[in-house]
C-alpha cells in the first residue's frame, strides 16, 4: 500500500513563496493497493495526482472518496484530467447532505453550473458513477473498506483501508465533539440531567472513533489548529494539535499524519511546530509527521 500526498492545506489554496514546502494545494490523497487507485479528497490537489495517473497508465478505473461536500475538498474536480477522457472509469463515493436532501452527485453538480464552470458533469467523456456512502463497510471487491461518521458542520466521514495486515485511515475534517453548552460556559440554568445526557454522548462519540482507529499503522487526520488558535474556533469542526496527540495515544495509532494545515501558517510556522510535535509523539511513543506534498509513505 502506498499512500501519496497530493494536497494537504485546509481552507483555500495558499499558493506563494512562504507554503512551497509543505505545499498550497486543498486535500487530496492517494492510494496504490493491490492493483487499485484510491484517490481521498477532490481538493486542487487532485489534480497533480490526475496528472501522475495519466503519465502512469493509458486507460483508468479508479475510486475517489469525499470525506465531506465543503469547497476546499471538490474543487479540484472539475480540473482532474481523467475523467475527460473516453474509456476511463471512476465511482466517487462520499455523504450525501443530511440537511437539503440532496444526493452526492447533486452537490458535485452545484459546482460545475454554467454560472461556474464550463463544462457540465454530464459532460465528461469517461464514465462516472456517485454513490452516497454512510457509515459502516465499503463494498469493493477484494478490498476491505470502513467509513465512520466525524464531527464537522456538515455530513463527513473518515475512511479505513486494511490490507495484508496493514491500516490506513484517512479521516476528514474533524473537531473532537463535546458538550456545547458546558464549553461555552452557557450552561447556568439548565437541566442537569440534560447536560449529562449530553456531556454521555460526546464521550460516546468521541470513543467511537477512537476504536475506528485502534491499532492503525497510518493516520491522515485534521490537525488545523494550534490550542491557541483554537480558542476562538471552537466549532469550526477541526482539531486542535492536542487531541490529535490524545487520539493517537488513545487508539494506539503507530504513525499520525497531521495535515489540513491552517492556510495562515507559513513553512516556517509549520516546521516549528512540527518539531514541537514530533518530540512529543516520541514521548509518547509514536511517530508524527506533517504532510507534505509529494510525501510518499509505504505501508
Amino acid at each position: 500500500m502506498i499512500i501519496k500526498y497530493w494536497g494537504v492545506r485546509g481552507s483555500i489554496p495558499t499558493p506563494g513563496p512562504s507554503t512551497v514546502h509543505y505545499g498550497g494545494n486543498t486535500s487530496c490523497v492517494s492510494v496504490e493497493v493491490d492493483g487499485y487507485n484510491l484517490i481521498f479528497d477532490a481538493g486542487t490537489g487532485i489534480r497533480l495526482c490526475g496528472n501522475y495517473l495519466m503519465a502512469k497508465q493509458p486507460n483508468l478505473e479508479g475510486y475517489i472518496f469525499i470525506s465531506h461536500t465543503h469547497w476546499d475538498h471538490i474543487q479540484g474536480f472539475p480540473f482532474f484530467v481523467p475523467v475527460y477522457i473516453p474509456g476511463n472509469n471512476f465511482t466517487l463515493y462520499g455523504p450525501p447532505s443530511d440537511v437539503q436532501n440532496e444526493t452526492l452527485k447533486q452537490i458535485m453538480e452545484l459546482q460545475t453550473k454554467f454560472e461556474y464552470f464550463p463544462i457540465s458533469l454530464s459532460q465528461l467523456a469517461a464514465t462516472v458513477n456517485y454513490i452516497d456512502c454512510r457509515e459502516g463497510a465499503i463494498e469493493i471487491p477484494n478490498l476491505e473498506m470502513y467509513a465512520c461518521r466525524i464531527n464537522h458542520p456538515v455530513a463527513c466521514l473518515a475512511y479505513k483501508i486494511i490490507h495484508d495486515g496493514k491500516t490506513f485511515i484517512y479521516g476528514g475534517d474533524h473537531e473532537p465533539f463535546r458538550n456545547i453548552y458546558r464549553d461555552s460556559g452557557n450552561a447556568d440554568g439548565m437541566d442537569e440531567e440534560f447536560l449529562e445526557e449530553l456531556d454521555q454522548n460526546a464521550t460516546e462519540q468521541n470513543n467511537k472513533i477512537v476504536e475506528f482507529c485502534k491499532g492503525a499503522d497510518l493516520v491522515s487526520w485534521d490537525g488545523q489548529y494550534t490550542d491557541k488558535e483554537y480558542e476562538t474556533k471552537k466549532g469550526w469542526g477541526h482539531s486542535p494539535h492536542s487531541a490529535d496527540l490524545v487520539l493517537a495515544e488513545q487508539a494506539g495509532i503507530k504513525h499520525l499524519v497531521i495535515t489540513h494545515h491552517e492556510p495562515m501558517n507559513s513553512d516556517d510556522r509549520l516546521a516549528e511546530l512540527e518539531k514541537e510535535l514530533k518530540q512529543k509523539a516520541s514521548d509518547k511513543g509514536f511517530k508524527l509527521d506533517f504532510a507534505k506534498e509529494g510525501m510518499a509513505i509505504k505501508l
